[in-house]
């Protein structure tokens, strides 16, 4: 009769190893996960037994750096711990006159939600203990998680954390990676990311962004900007892709310093020196640090104002960010008081170009009493040596405007009815109303067909004027239209802000692309992936069942027949890009998904 007690089947007497067709005799058992058996002196030197314990003696360890014991994979256990009982033992340890767990927790919590189920009372589970001390405990426990494959991303950096700092040193790092086949580096940067705020670890944990996320925004230094650019991910449903656009577009070029660069070229911050981090960037050498830029910027330009803003004639700057809305274009010759003011200023871009010439930052009464007397004076020095005439009410300044843009919206409905919507003409103003509409594209225009990069006109900085443009767009000859309209049609689809179900339809309906035979899993994807997800797309997909993986395996990475799961991360990748396998048509699901946010883009 089964013993009423357990509540579910326990098979006795041995237990089964998890080494390859290993089986531990209770009374020699080494206790040690994935371990070769334990010598006669070792055991000698390591007092253990075997036991069944009813799981209200036993309490889990504090050390352990699993923290979610639900999901999927646990109810898997449990389902496999009603079928057959609890196979291989946990083990243990005695402490405080109880049994704490050093592996083997999730094994202990789905016999304990059995027992609850069966309403079982104290179950017995099967344990080998051992006695250890606290830190040789932390030891075993922490390699037995890591040679798992079921810990969180999360979990495994903080289980790498935990253990490098209690042990310390480069040593520990060498020690870690010799123990769990894990690359120190992969190890380093694991951890690196456990200083982002918890905000972004907790999105991590539930899949809301990628590892490729958090390696991102660990280029930044500044808190604010991490948690605004963690929100722009979340909330825009940003790619790694993006993310990386986003923060150099926000990060300023090295090449547009004033200040001398010298502490700059071996500054962590520096993108160029990132490089060694997160692999090529691309693109300009750029600071990560707006704040540390700004400032070496500022002082610079305070240091050279009375030279370098000669020509401006202001008395001043302020960066453009600094300022916003809050201040007065000074259009015409400034006022003899407006020189001698200090909020008679230039506003500059943070390259130190001028984006308005001269402002007033000033109050806003004392610029409009300054406009109106320079504005009376011309008037007077204008009306001197004239004929003195009667005074007579002036015509209020709108009517020009008013009557002229009336005639127009009358007549161009009326001259649009005789047009030929398929001539030459319609698609000029077609893609002129693109353009104005939408200002990325504009300034797309502006760089690639008009030929203008940013620069300083009239005190403003701008690409071409829409009149400018528009001008443009009406000289083009038939060809140059249609390559242009072409373009910017294609420019339009690619922007983040376009759906990403309608970019889909784009290539698909329109385009003839096809995800699920076309898309190709490269070395950039797998490298996003962790190693115990390159493992499941590699039996997903067959990719280790096939003869060319096989012989590559063992011939060029000189590893044991079928014994893909001792491979590094690195070398799993190697597998897939470099054995010959085909990998035509092997799409994972996260690919072909419709799942997106309507403030999303690819």
């Amino acid at each position: 009769m089964a013993n009423p007690k357990r509540g579910v089947k326990i098979p006795g007497g041995t237990g089964k190893c998890i080494r390859p067709g290993g089986h531990c005799n209770p009374e020699k058992a080494c206790g040690k996960i994935g371990e070769p058996p334990a010598t006669k002196k070792e055991r000698t030197s390591m007092i253990q037994s075997y036991r069944e314990i009813e799981l209200s003696q036993i309490k889990p360890s504090p050390f352990n750096p699993r923290k979610s014991f639900s999901g999927p994979k646990f109810d898997e256990l449990v389902a496999s711990i009603k079928e057959k009982g609890v196979i291989e033992p946990i083990v243990v340890r005695s402490k405080n006159g109880a049994f704490e767990i050093v592996a083997g927790e999730r094994r202990f919590r789905a016999l304990s939600q059995i027992s609850r189920e069966n309403g079982n009372g104290d179950s017995l589970i099967p344990a080998v203990i051992r006695e250890l001390d606290d830190d040789q405990a932390f030891e075993v426990q922490t390699i037995e998680n890591l040679v798992r494959e079921d810990l969180t991303e999360l979990e495994e950096a903080r289980c790498f954390q935990a253990y490098l700092e209690r042990r310390k040193g480069v040593v520990a790092l060498e020690g870690l990676a010799e123990r769990t086949g894990v690359n120190p580096r992969y190890i380093r940067r694991r951890v690196a990311v456990l200083a982002l705020p918890e905000s972004v670890l907790e999105a991590w944990e539930t899949g809301a962004v990628v590892y490729g996320h958090l390696e991102q925004l660990l280029r930044l230094n500044d808190d604010k900007e991490k948690t605004s650019l963690f929100e722009m991910v979340r909330d825009r449903n940003l790619t790694v892709k993006h993310l990386r656009e986003e923060i150099n577009e926000m990060s300023p070029e090295l090449s547009t310093a004033l200040f001398d660069l010298s502490e700059c070229l071996t500054c962590v911050e520096n993108s160029d020196v990132q490089k060694n981090l997160f692999g090529d960037l691309g693109g300009e050498k750029l600071c990560l640090n707006r704040k540390c830029f700004k400032q070496k910027q500022n002082n610079w330009l305070l240091a050279n104002w009375k030279k370098y803003g000669k020509k401006y004639g202001t008395n001043g700057f302020r960066f453009m960010e600094d300022v916003w809305n809050e201040y007065n274009y000074i259009w015409s010759k400034a006022g003899s008081e407006c020189k001698v003011c200090n909020n008679f200023v230039s506003l500059v871009e943070l390259n130190g170009k001028p984006r308005v010439k001269t402002a007033c930052i000033g109050d806003n009464k004392c610029f409009n009493k300054q406009s109106r007397t320079e504005k009376a004076s011309r008037n007077n020095n204008h009306s001197q040596g004239a004929a003195s005439q009667p005074d007579e009410p002036a015509s209020p300044d709108w009517h020009g405007t008013y009557f002229r843009e009336r005639f127009f919206r009358e007549r161009i409905p009326v001259g649009f009815e005789s047009t030929d919507l398929d001539g030459l003409e319609v698609k000029k103003l077609i893609l002129a109303a693109l353009l104005k509409s939408n200002r990325e594209l504009f300034e797309w225009f502006s760089r690639n067909y008009a030929k203008r990069e940013e620069k300083v006109e009239r005190g403003l900085c701008c690409f071409l004027s829409a009149e400018e443009m528009l001008e443009f767009v009406l000289s083009m000859k038939p060809d140059q239209l249609r390559a242009t309209l072409k373009d910017a049609a294609v420019q339009v689809v690619l922007q983040r802000d376009f759906s990403p179900i309608g970019r889909r339809i784009v290539g698909e309906k329109l385009l003839g692309l096809n995800l699920a035979k076309e898309w190709v899993l490269d070395e950039e994807y797998l490298n996003k992936k962790t190693k115990a997800e390159i493992l499941k797309l590699g039996e997903e997909f067959g990719v280790f069942a096939d003869k060319k993986a096989k012989v590559f395996l063992f011939e060029k990475l000189l590893k044991k027949r079928g014994e893909f799961k001792t491979c590094k991360k690195s070398e799993l990748v190697r597998v897939f890009i470099e054995s010959g396998v085909d990998l035509a048509g092997k799409v994972p699901a996260e690919i072909l998904s419709q799942k997106w946010s309507w403030h999303g883009a690819i």
